[in-house]
């Protein structure tokens, strides 16, 4: 009986080695997985400031996917760019032209190849935000509200946020290149 219970428990611990063994493996392979999708193909950023009010508040956690085909990005797609003058530094915004396009700016209403965007975003399924009760600032002031047309260039974007007063984005520092591109909201 002895030998009987011997085996009985060497079996037992045979076989809890191996539930262990299975386990440790499931989770150094889970935690690789969860590594790689965190790090390579989705990255979380926290919304700091109000420039995509209504759509987005501060502190608000979303997550870009690093592999966009960069040159499939549609109007109203929301990308996280490297700021193109200020090193170190993020915009979140929305593709509001992309190459080819003619876009300027007049009276705070964005003008795509002569087309007035739709200020209700009722078409285009978010809400701009205007905190500055101020009429648009003249073209010899600033080029924010009223401008000159620019023409996209090929592989060049033009971005704004849906805060449209309380930001900085293509209105402040031009059309921005498709190497600048971080990032394609996910979730």
């Amino acid at each position: 009986m002895s030998r009987s219970s011997s085996n009985q428990e060497k079996e037992k611990r045979e076989k809890i080695k191996s539930i262990l063994k299975q386990a440790g493996i499931g989770l150094v392979i889970g935690t690789c997985i969860a590594f790689i999708i965190r790090f390579f193909l989705f990255f979380p950023f926290t919304l700091e400031t109000k420039e995509m009010l209504p759509t987005f508040s501060p502190g608000t956690r979303v997550y870009f996917s690093r592999f966009v085909d960069r040159s499939n990005l549609y109007l109203g797609d929301l990308v996280l760019v490297k700021h193109p003058t200020q090193k170190g530094k993020v915009v979140f915004s929305r593709i509001s032209g992309k190459p080819g396009d003619t876009v300027q700016m007049k009276n705070k209403t964005l003008f795509r190849n002569n087309n007035p965007e739709e200020n209700s975003g009722s078409g285009a399924g978010f809400i701009l935000q205007f905190e500055d009760k101020r009429g648009p600032f003249p073209a010899s002031f600033s080029g924010r509200d009223n401008g000159e047309p620019i023409i996209l260039k090929d592989r060049d974007y033009f971005l704004l946020c849906d805060n449209r007063d309380s930001c900085s984005d293509s209105r402040d520092f031009g059309p921005v290149p498709i190497e600048n591109i971080l990032g394609k909201l996910f979730w």
